[in-house]
């Protein structure tokens, strides 16, 4: 029987280098808190415990984990080793394996996580990579494919600094091994720390095996500073482009196109170039988005058309074969099959019905100084252009609203509505007024 696996981050690093108020790992990749990442690949993973270590301090990132994430604290900050140790009344008793990872590795793959964890036996499998430029990494010294040690990139000396193969800082054996381990670090005098690199130069020593398993650089890139956040940014990007554009969805100039972790496209849609989509949209099939348009938490339903220049804010669901034109805002709203908005409209807690066309400049006027108020407009209605709807109010069935409209009072079906000052010419008025 295959042993079950404990699965540890490792998060309690300062991340100064980002020199932000923020911690590190809730810096957002896709829209998405790094540490999360990390967390939802382990979710993928049949393990039997999830630990993070954190520092102390971190109440932040303990309020945003899930409940199947247990919290370790590092109260001193001696070290990964260290951190380790931290963990070790959970783990050392324990016959399972053990994975390492960091909470600042936000591209990694579940393809190669089981690679790693399933050539683990009696050994401990490690994660590496070869860089032609190495810079910031441990490297690690083996002959043929017996590994030696992993050296820190602050103690490479003469001919070790030319080694390419690095470590990734990821690695899976036996808990009880590799706390055994743990146990024979001696404190770095540089560095005043317990390095978790010494395990494999002490495994060697101890005739404990190490196998390595490599994956791309690009892959296990560690995120410290702005540089790095962007880097790693548009690496995500690119796989979530190229995802969709398997599926059959035409990206035009898609590096310019910006999603997040959880945008869902379906096939036959179409998206221009400077849409940015925030959490939580569903676009169905045979949907054109075009240009330049900022949309979250929105579900747009097949054959629609969105945009240039729109916004759709949250809980908005845009119905079957809907326009929704240039320079529209649109929030928290529910517009019925058939319906058009096409020019510089707000609609903010609307229920809209089918078939209805509302003229450009009109605004549903949502909130009174104090709290928001619906509208509701049945299906087939005509709205002209300027309309102010001042809600709560309602507009029923087939109800035609004039241009230029103020309504504060309910329409009811087959109504005409008409709320505007009387005109008055004054005749010759232009030379009276301006001599």
């Amino acid at each position: 029987m295959r042993n079950l696996l404990n699965i540890i981050i490792l998060a309690a690093g300062k991340g100064t280098r980002m020199k932000s108020n923020k911690p590190k790992i809730l810096h957002e990749i896709a829209n998405r808190e790094m540490i999360l990442h990390i967390v939802s690949l382990c979710n993928k993973i049949k393990h039997k415990n999830l630990y993070v270590i954190l520092g102390k301090d971190s109440n932040s990132i303990k309020a945003i984990l899930p409940k199947n994430v247990k919290i370790i604290e590092q109260k001193e900050q001696l070290g990964t080793a260290h951190a380790l140790l931290c963990a070790e009344e959970k783990i050392k008793k324990s016959k399972d394996n053990l994975l390492v990872l960091y909470g600042d590795v936000p591209l990694l793959e579940i393809a190669t996580l089981k690679k790693l964890t399933n050539k683990v036996k009696n050994n401990i499998s490690m994660l590496g990579f070869e860089s032609l430029v190495p810079k910031g990494y441990g490297r690690i010294k083996k002959v043929k494919n017996n590994i030696l040690e992993v050296i820190e990139e602050k103690n490479l000396t003469g001919s070790e600094k030319k080694l390419k193969l690095c470590y990734s800082g990821i690695f899976c054996g036996k808990g009880k091994t590799i706390y055994k381990l743990i146990s024979k670090i001696e404190r770095n005098k540089t560095q005043k720390e317990f390095l978790l690199t010494d395990i494999f130069k002490i495994a060697n020593r101890e005739n404990i095996s190490v196998s390595l398993t490599l994956t791309n650089e690009h892959e296990v890139m560690g995120v410290n500073n702005m540089h790095q956040l962007s880097i790693a940014e548009e690496q995500f990007q690119t796989k979530l482009r190229k995802k969709f554009m398997e599926k059959g969805v035409i990206l035009q100039n898609p590096e310019t196109i910006h999603f997040s972790y959880d945008t869902k496209v379906e096939s036959n849609v179409k998206i221009g170039p400077n849409n940015v989509f925030g959490k939580s949209v569903i676009i169905k099939k045979n949907v054109s988005v075009r240009a330049s348009n900022d949309i979250e938490n929105t579900v747009i339903n097949n054959f629609s058309t969105i945009g240039p220049f729109c916004r759709l804010r949250g809980g908005t669901i845009i119905g079957k074969s809907v326009k929704i034109g240039n320079f529209v805002e649109i929030k928290k709203s529910n517009i019925g099959d058939f319906s058009k908005i096409n020019h510089l409209t707000y609609v903010g807690d609307t229920v809209m019905g089918k078939n209805c066309n509302i003229g450009a400049g009109t605004i549903t006027c949502n909130y009174d100084g104090k709290a928001k108020h619906k509208t509701v407009i049945g299906n087939n209605v005509f709205i002209g252009s300027n309309c102010a709807l001042v809600a709560p109010i309602k507009i029923k069935n087939n109800a035609f609203i004039a241009a230029g409209s103020t309504i504060s009072n309910n329409v009811g079906e087959n109504d005409f509505s008409i709320a505007r000052a009387k005109q008055k010419i004054v005749k010759k008025g232009r030379q009276k007024f301006f001599k």
